[in-house]
């Protein structure tokens, strides 16, 4: 490599392999800094028994780098191709309606697809319906029969992948020059394809790179940039060359291209900006809008029909599932999966029918891991007849991007806050979605382990954290990757993403790469009309998502029901009519008891959606059954069929919560009324839990709104016996069972420990 370049890129996946490949095209000299290896023909990791032969980039710097952060796990690739040598070949657009919030001006479906056309071309991208050759897989032939099933024929498609259909067994060049096989349809194509039937980015992008002279180091791994303004060259690229010893060494450039991956650009970068203090005026906004995609795995054991997973590529199907679900707006696709038969036997520890762990006994992460390890002994490197029907399905959908890369502030390791909470609609669905299917195929739906004991996400598509926008207010870098603040420095991969595309995202990076760099070069070369020589062979394509349906009310909802909390409540107490002031709750009481005014409900309180529940920072809830007011109603009480209930919604103060209750009625003299009342949950200092969750201070309003004037005022509360009675009463509406019921019993219990946590103990250790 030499000392100085025009340009030099960091990472050679879908951002860093189109970057390279333009500006060698465009007459800049070019270094490409790859810290991963480059795997030529039958040279990917294949010993089933060890992985740190060759798998693990903690191990001996292999080809999976796997980073299990505390509230998200993250999977990336290491190697020469990036991510392409481990994707699973999909290609589908972004649909235009998500280019209307959040992307920065001049971002439309319209004006990407000649990019997207232009990516097409490179990858030689086709649906698997092109692999006349070869029978359409067992996977993918079952995957439209249940869409029918489910009366979702509408949104299925057949998405495009970066497969060669060309013969199997028969190694030729391809366009670029490279050397290919065809598909064999062994599913390894997300462990690295040993026969390079894989259209990845060193058979491509990289190739014609190569060709027009661009310099590519692999086992590189840049560690910092600094501006070093000397006249000629902009910035100083330090790398470590892990092939040499570690050793440190350094490059100039003019400009420079990060593209290192959406979680790996942001920390290289906050580095630089929070230890090295080399770029100190980046964007505060650095390191935030992460989003995992949306991504969601699970499995069907046990199905009617032969799935065959190890039978063709490893994605072939797509569902399309869009609706509103409980106030959220749910989009995602659904997509089976594949995997080699080789690790068959290992899959088959995670049906829960076989109860291979004591769940009991795994209270952490760790716990599960070594669980796993002592299990897994011996079970991979041959296949397991029972495979067959076993399944596999990947979601991505349109989560709320809301989460935040950082450094820790003392060890400066990095770590990712993931709101989980806030994205539990989204996973929700996608979890009833996979028990649809799983059950359409007569097979036992499973979720990711690590989701279903800790409820942490896997993502392998992980975007944002280096946002394009508008201004440095609002992201990292402008509509075109250059950062803020920093000429000539520029971000062009996952990074920048401003939103979760829902879909497969590496079509939208490469995409969005193309636009960018494009704009990039008709600057530095102060040519206006440049554009990629391979344009001219670009064609439009037609993407499958466009042929989706989609009914004005949305898709169908899922057969599986959305799993809530029920239980009923009774308060009892006394009501003062025409109490002055009104608000004097005490005296108001004293004064009820004095006349001997009653007041009381028995409600039952429901939660539909657990999830959507437990996301919505109000935590509403329904509330139904019968209020009794002297002087209001009958003796026997009146309906309440509209109540509203919302839990631990934030107060006045910083440690206060307050539970809220609204319940209209109509009176007995036939007006509306409104029981307008709250539970005020704040520590007073004597650590009276029970006294605050279980005092209700009441008005009755007139009118059914909480603008109503005062009619009546006091204090109800919950007695010993309606409590006990009340534990009793907890349910789990659509939970079908126990363990299902047991979980969601469980969550709500945490959650709402959680919050008298953060009331009354909390504040004491801060």
């Amino acid at each position: 490599m030499r000392a100085a370049y025009d340009a030099v890129v960091i990472g050679s996946g879908f951002g860093g392999s189109v970057a390279a490949c333009r500006l060698a095209q465009a007459g800049f000299s070019v270094g490409v800094f790859e810290r991963g290896r480059s795997y030529e023909n039958n040279s990917f990791p294949r010993n089933w028994n060890d992985p740190a032969d060759g798998w693990l980039w903690s191990n001996g710097q292999g080809l999976f780098d796997v980073k299990p952060f505390e509230e998200m796990t993250v999977v990336q690739c290491a190697g020469l191709g990036g991510g392409s040598l481990i994707y699973a070949n999909v290609h589908l657009r972004a649909p235009a309606e998500l280019f209307a919030n959040g992307w920065p001006r001049g971002y439309t479906r319209e004006a990407l697809d000649p990019y997207y056309d232009l990516v097409a071309y490179m990858l030689d991208i086709n649906s698997i319906e092109k692999s006349s050759h070869l029978d359409m897989p067992a996977k993918t032939r079952l995957m439209k029969d249940v869409a029918s099933k489910l009366n979702r024929s509408e949104q299925f498609c057949y998405p495009n992948i970066a497969v060669s259909f060309g013969p199997p067994e028969v190694e030729q060049r391809n366009k670029f020059g490279a050397m290919q096989q065809g598909c064999r349809y062994c599913a390894e194509c997300d462990i690295g394809c040993n026969y390079h039937a894989k259209n990845t980015l060193d058979l491509n992008y990289l190739t014609v790179a190569r060709s027009a002279t661009a310099e590519i180091a692999t086992q590189c791994e840049v560690i910092s940039i600094e501006p070093i303004l000397d006249g000629e060259h902009k910035y100083n690229v330090n790398f470590k060359d892990h092939a040499n010893g570690g050793r440190t060494e350094k490059v100039k450039s003019k400009y420079v291209f990060v593209c290192a991956g959406a979680v790996n650009s942001t920390e290289l970068l906050l580095r630089c900006r929070d230890v090295y203090r080399t770029l100190p005026n980046l964007s505060v906004r650095l390191g935030y809008d992460y989003s995992g995609n949306g991504d969601f795995l699970a499995f069907a054991f046990s199905t009617e029909s032969p799935f065959k997973p190890s039978e063709g590529p490893t994605i072939t199907t797509g569902i399309v599932y869009s609706r509103n679900d409980n106030g959220f707006d749910n989009w995602f696709i659904f997509e089976e999966g594949g995997y080699p038969k080789e690790i068959g036997g290992l899959l088959q520890l995670l049906n829960p029918k076989l109860r291979l762990f004591r769940e009991s006994e795994i209270l952490t992460r760790d716990a599960f891991h070594n669980a796993f390890h002592s299990k897994s002994s011996g079970k991979a490197g041959f296949p397991d007849p029972k495979s067959d029907n076993t399944a596999i399905f990947l979601a991505m959908g349109r989560d709320l991007a809301n989460g935040v890369i950082g450094l820790h502030s003392f060890s400066k390791d990095l770590k990712i806050k993931w709101d989980t909470p806030s994205n539990l609609p989204l996973y929700s669905a996608e979890q009833r979605f996979s028990t649809d299917v799983a059950e359409a195929m007569g097979g036992n739906v499973a979720l990711n382990p690590l989701w279903r004991l800790f409820h942490v996400p896997v993502s392998v598509h992980n975007l944002g954290g280096c946002l394009m926008a508008d201004s440095p207010d609002s992201g990292v870098t402008d509509a075109n990757g250059e950062v803020f603040g920093y000429p000539n420095l520029f971000v062009l991969d996952g990074a920048i993403l401003p939103k979760a595309t829902g879909v497969n995202p590496s079509h939208t990076i490469a995409a969005v790469a193309e636009r960018n760099i494009e704009q990039a070069i008709r600057r530095l070369k102060s040519d206006s009309n440049w554009r990629a020589p391979d344009s001219v062979h670009a064609v439009p394509i037609i993407d499958p998502l466009t042929s989706i349906a989609i009914p004005s009310g949305g898709t169908l909802p899922t057969k599986t029901p959305t799993i809530g909390i029920a239980f009923t409540e009774t308060m009892k107490g006394y009501i003062a009519k025409a109490w002055t002031p009104p608000n004097d709750y005490s005296a108001a009481d004293k004064a009820g008891q004095k006349s001997n005014s009653r007041g009381q409900f028995t409600l039952t309180i429901t939660m539909p959606d657990l999830d959507s529940f437990l996301a919505d920072p109000q935590h509403p809830g329904k509330a139904v059954g019968t209020v009794i007011v002297d002087g209001f109603t009958p003796p026997a009480g009146v309906p309440v069929t509209e109540g509203l209930f919302n839990l631990f919604v934030n107060g006045d103060e910083f440690y206060q919560r307050r539970m809220l209750y609204a319940l209209p009625f109509i009176g007995s003299d036939g007006k509306p009324y409104l029981l307008d009342g709250f539970k005020d949950v704040r520590d007073d200092g004597h650590f009276d839990v029970w006294g605050a969750t279980s005092t209700l201070y009441t008005v009755i309003r007139e009118g059914h709104t909480r603008e109503g004037a005062i009619v009546a005022t006091g204090i109800m509360k919950i007695l010993i016996p309606d409590f006990l009675h009340q534990l009793t009463t907890f349910n789990a509406p659509g939970a079908t069972t126990l363990a299902q019921k047991t979980s969601a019993l469980t969550r709500f219990g945490e959650s709402f420990f959680g919050s008298l946590w953060d009331v009354f103990v909390r504040p004491h250790f801060e």
